[in-house]
Protein backbone atom coordinates (compact mmCIF):
# COMPACT_ATOMS: atom_id res chain seq x y z
CA UNK A 1 0.00 0.00 0.00
CA UNK A 2 1.71 3.30 -0.93
CA UNK A 3 -0.78 6.54 0.02
CA UNK A 4 -0.01 8.83 -3.62
CA UNK A 5 -0.58 12.22 -3.61
CA UNK A 6 -0.31 15.22 -5.91
CA UNK A 7 -0.53 18.88 -6.14
CA UNK A 8 0.21 21.30 -9.22
CA UNK A 9 0.54 25.24 -9.29
CA UNK A 10 1.06 27.67 -12.04
CA UNK A 11 3.95 30.61 -11.70
CA UNK A 12 0.83 32.69 -13.33
CA UNK A 13 -2.89 31.99 -14.53
CA UNK A 14 -3.58 34.82 -16.23
CA UNK A 15 -0.32 35.30 -18.77
CA UNK A 16 -0.45 37.07 -22.01
CA UNK A 17 -0.53 35.29 -24.87
CA UNK A 18 3.30 34.31 -26.34
CA UNK A 19 4.39 34.15 -22.76
CA UNK A 20 5.17 31.64 -20.82
CA UNK A 21 3.67 30.04 -17.97
CA UNK A 22 5.60 27.04 -15.87
CA UNK A 23 4.05 24.43 -13.64
CA UNK A 24 5.24 22.92 -10.86
CA UNK A 25 3.40 19.04 -9.76
CA UNK A 26 4.50 17.23 -6.33
CA UNK A 27 3.44 13.69 -5.79
CA UNK A 28 4.28 12.79 -1.91
CA UNK A 29 4.10 8.91 -0.85
CA UNK A 30 2.06 8.92 2.19
CA UNK A 31 3.26 5.54 2.66
CA UNK A 32 3.11 2.93 4.50
CA UNK A 33 5.47 1.56 2.02
CA UNK A 34 7.06 2.44 -1.37
CA UNK A 35 5.64 2.97 -4.59
CA UNK A 36 7.37 1.46 -7.25
CA UNK A 37 6.42 1.85 -11.05
CA UNK A 38 4.96 5.19 -10.71
CA UNK A 39 3.89 7.35 -13.32
CA UNK A 40 1.89 10.31 -13.88
CA UNK A 41 0.32 11.94 -16.74
CA UNK A 42 0.62 15.50 -17.19
CA UNK A 43 -0.41 16.14 -20.96
CA UNK A 44 -0.44 19.93 -21.94
CA UNK A 45 -3.70 21.14 -23.51
CA UNK A 46 -4.04 22.44 -27.32
CA UNK A 47 -2.41 26.33 -26.79
CA UNK A 48 0.16 25.56 -24.15
CA UNK A 49 3.39 24.71 -26.42
CA UNK A 50 5.93 22.81 -24.72
CA UNK A 51 8.90 24.54 -24.08
CA UNK A 52 11.11 22.02 -21.17
CA UNK A 53 10.39 20.20 -18.33
CA UNK A 54 12.88 19.49 -15.30
CA UNK A 55 11.96 16.21 -13.08
CA UNK A 56 13.59 15.73 -9.89
CA UNK A 57 13.59 12.11 -10.62
CA UNK A 58 13.05 10.03 -13.95
CA UNK A 59 12.22 11.70 -17.01
CA UNK A 60 9.20 13.09 -18.93
CA UNK A 61 7.89 12.67 -22.52
CA UNK A 62 6.47 15.78 -23.82
CA UNK A 63 4.54 13.79 -26.54
CA UNK A 64 2.92 11.40 -24.36
CA UNK A 65 2.49 13.77 -21.02
CA UNK A 66 3.97 10.83 -19.23
CA UNK A 67 6.40 11.43 -16.06
CA UNK A 68 7.88 8.42 -15.53
CA UNK A 69 8.94 8.85 -11.94
CA UNK A 70 9.98 5.30 -10.78
CA UNK A 71 10.21 4.16 -6.86
CA UNK A 72 9.27 6.47 -4.40
CA UNK A 73 10.01 5.87 -1.30
CA UNK A 74 7.12 6.36 1.88
CA UNK A 75 7.69 9.78 3.01
CA UNK A 76 9.11 11.11 -0.34
CA UNK A 77 8.05 13.58 -2.33
CA UNK A 78 8.86 14.27 -6.22
CA UNK A 79 8.85 17.46 -8.31
CA UNK A 80 8.05 17.94 -11.38
CA UNK A 81 9.77 21.28 -11.79
CA UNK A 82 8.79 23.69 -13.83
CA UNK A 83 6.98 22.00 -16.69
CA UNK A 84 7.33 25.23 -18.96
CA UNK A 85 4.77 26.19 -22.07
CA UNK A 86 4.48 29.37 -23.95
CA UNK A 87 0.98 30.67 -24.30
CA UNK A 88 0.03 29.94 -27.95
CA UNK A 89 -3.54 31.39 -28.22
CA UNK A 90 -6.79 32.61 -26.00
CA UNK A 91 -7.98 30.47 -23.69
CA UNK A 92 -9.09 29.45 -20.76
CA UNK A 93 -7.14 26.38 -20.98
CA UNK A 94 -7.61 23.52 -17.98
CA UNK A 95 -4.20 21.67 -17.54
CA UNK A 96 -4.30 18.36 -15.10
CA UNK A 97 -1.70 15.82 -13.71
CA UNK A 98 -2.92 12.71 -12.45
CA UNK A 99 -1.17 9.33 -10.92
CA UNK A 100 -1.80 7.45 -13.96
CA UNK A 101 0.65 4.23 -12.10
CA UNK A 102 1.90 2.63 -9.68
CA UNK A 103 2.34 -1.34 -8.67
CA UNK A 104 0.91 -0.27 -5.21
CA UNK A 105 -2.52 0.00 -4.00
CA UNK A 106 -3.52 3.76 -3.17
CA UNK A 107 -6.01 3.89 -0.22
CA UNK A 108 -6.89 7.25 -1.61
CA UNK A 109 -7.02 7.93 -4.85
CA UNK A 110 -10.31 10.12 -5.58
CA UNK A 111 -9.92 13.34 -6.61
CA UNK A 112 -11.24 15.77 -3.69
CA UNK A 113 -11.35 19.40 -4.72
CA UNK A 114 -12.31 20.71 -1.62
CA UNK A 115 -8.11 19.06 -0.43
CA UNK A 116 -5.84 19.19 -3.27
CA UNK A 117 -3.38 17.21 -0.95
CA UNK A 118 -5.16 14.60 -0.68
CA UNK A 119 -5.70 13.16 -4.32
CA UNK A 120 -4.63 11.45 -7.35
CA UNK A 121 -5.22 14.60 -9.99
CA UNK A 122 -4.84 17.98 -9.73
CA UNK A 123 -5.84 21.33 -12.52
CA UNK A 124 -4.69 24.29 -12.86
CA UNK A 125 -6.84 26.78 -15.12
CA UNK A 126 -4.86 29.51 -17.22
CA UNK A 127 -6.91 31.91 -18.46
CA UNK A 128 -4.50 34.60 -20.91
CA UNK A 129 -5.45 38.18 -20.86
CA UNK A 130 -7.46 39.71 -23.47
CA UNK A 131 -7.97 43.33 -24.75
CA UNK A 132 -9.82 44.45 -27.37
CA UNK A 133 -8.39 47.43 -28.94
CA UNK A 134 -9.77 50.21 -31.06
CA UNK A 135 -7.60 53.03 -32.84
CA UNK A 136 -8.87 56.52 -34.41
CA UNK A 137 -7.05 59.05 -36.53
CA UNK A 138 -8.32 62.54 -37.09
CA UNK A 139 -7.46 65.89 -37.82
CA UNK A 140 -8.05 69.51 -37.12
CA UNK A 141 -8.11 70.51 -40.88
CA UNK A 142 -8.67 68.32 -43.60
CA UNK A 143 -8.42 71.09 -46.43
CA UNK A 144 -5.35 72.95 -45.08
CA UNK A 145 -3.61 75.96 -47.01
CA UNK A 146 0.00 75.67 -47.75
CA UNK A 147 1.72 76.38 -45.45
CA UNK A 148 -1.28 76.17 -42.46
CA UNK A 149 -0.01 74.05 -39.01
CA UNK A 150 -2.76 71.15 -38.88
CA UNK A 151 -3.14 68.85 -35.90
CA UNK A 152 -3.30 65.00 -35.77
CA UNK A 153 -5.07 63.42 -33.01
CA UNK A 154 -4.72 59.59 -32.48
CA UNK A 155 -7.05 58.13 -29.93
CA UNK A 156 -6.74 54.56 -28.64
CA UNK A 157 -9.40 52.63 -26.64
CA UNK A 158 -8.98 49.12 -24.58
CA UNK A 159 -12.66 47.76 -24.52
CA UNK A 160 -10.64 44.88 -22.21
CA UNK A 161 -11.69 43.11 -20.67
CA UNK A 162 -7.78 42.89 -19.38
CA UNK A 163 -4.75 45.53 -19.53
CA UNK A 164 -3.17 45.95 -22.59
CA UNK A 165 0.35 45.89 -22.34
CA UNK A 166 3.53 46.80 -24.47
CA UNK A 167 1.70 48.16 -27.01
CA UNK A 168 3.07 50.43 -29.64
CA UNK A 169 1.14 52.62 -32.63
CA UNK A 170 2.91 53.22 -35.71
CA UNK A 171 1.86 56.39 -37.26
CA UNK A 172 4.10 57.81 -39.92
Amino acid sequence: VADLSLTKTANTTSPNVGENVSFTVNVFNGGPNSATNVQVLDKLPAGLNFVNATPSQGSYDPVSGIWDIGTLPAGATATLIQITATVGNVGPFTNTAQVSRSDQSDPNSTPNNNNPAENDQASVVITPQQADLALAKSVSNSQPNIGQNITFTITLINAGPNAATHIQVRDQ
